[in-house]
């Protein structure tokens, strides 16, 4: 899939013109799905490029900074994602306060250019574009009246009666509810980084895990130990327990570690670049007397998590 970061890099569309599906799909969750695969279904149906329209920074983090949503996927993740359904172009559009500015009909020109070539346009029914979101599906579709190409808004995809968006998943990651934000997302929450060394401390609870660096940006899970699923960028995939906590047995600084415990002895991955996705919680943080009392607990934890994983022996 090619990726653009700038409109004027982007090529002319062919005579078949393009797809168009437009919104921030942070998760790319079911219901970011839903209008991507009904770009890619009339894109096929009329053999004209499926193309996805996101932006970054993520339009909350300009507009309300503080505090600023946490990211469910990375870009790198994002366009991953939107290609294994299907999408075959990616175009980044830069959010800024200037960009926040425009008034919708500017917002239209600006991103539905005659470069474009856009001959469709799929959003969601809850879509608000241009200054202060004034903007709506209906004036988008008066726009498009004048540009030659439809518009299709897609039913906000529900779960439990309840709509699934990006907010409501990063709201079941801080509650540490794993496995119920893997249901909306159709898949497990993953978050990445590089692995650091840490304290040796797990060594020497013969115990030894990888630490991982991550953007401070990444929605993580509520501070807890975790059934997770770890891969080695450019090798295999461990089964894992994954801590995510203060270390408040034997740290004082308060300052959150990511700690996995790989469950098949795993491999040397100092320096190497590590996705976690995370399955199941098994338990919260906890303080511990001594190192004899968490060893003994961290052994309890990886019974756990290999009891899970031989029930669901489908995720490794």
């Amino acid at each position: 899939m090619n990726t653009y970061r700038d409109l004027t890099e982007v090529p002319e569309a062919g005579p078949r013109g393009r797809v168009v599906a437009i919104g921030v799909f942070d998760g790319v969750h079911r219901g970011h799905q839903r209008i991507l695969l009904s770009a890619v279904d009339a894109g096929r149906r009329s053999r004209a490029t499926v193309t996805a329209v996101t932006f970054q920074p993520h339009p909350e983090a300009v507009l309300r900074p503080k505090p600023a949503p946490r990211l469910l996927t990375t870009l790198e993740r994002k366009a991953e994602l939107m290609e294994a359904l299907g999408v075959e172009e990616l175009i980044v559009v830069k959010f800024d306060r200037d960009f926040s500015k425009l008034t919708p009909g500017k917002f239209c020109q600006t991103i539905l250019s005659d470069r474009l070539g856009a001959r469709l346009v799929l959003v969601g029914e809850n879509f608000h574009f241009g200054h202060l979101g004034s903007g709506s599906p209906a004036d988008l579709r008066e726009y498009g009246r004048s540009h030659r190409f439809e518009v299709k808004t897609v039913p906000l995809a529900k779960d439990d009666g309840e709509t699934i968006s990006s907010t409501r998943i990063r709201g079941l990651l801080a509650a540490g509810r794993v496995a119920e934000a893997a249901a909306l997302l159709g898949r497990p929450h993953r978050i990445e980084g590089l692995v650091i060394h840490g304290t040796g401390r797990g060594r020497a609870l013969r115990a030894p895990t990888a630490n991982l660096a991550i953007d401070p940006q990444t929605a993580i899970p509520r501070r807890g130990v975790y059934v997770t699923r770890s891969l080695v960028e450019g090798g295999p995939v461990h089964p894992s327990v994954t801590s995510i906590g203060t270390n408040p047995t034997f740290e004082v600084d308060h300052k959150t570690r990511i700690e996995t415990l790989f469950l098949d002895q795993g491999q040397d991955v100092y320096g190497c670049r590590l996705f976690l996705d995370f399955l199941e919680r098994i338990r919260g943080q906890q303080t511990f007397k001594d190192a004899e009392t968490l060893a003994a607990q961290i052994k309890k934890d990886v019974e756990v998590a290999k009891g899970y994983l031989q029930v669901r022996s489908d995720l490794v």
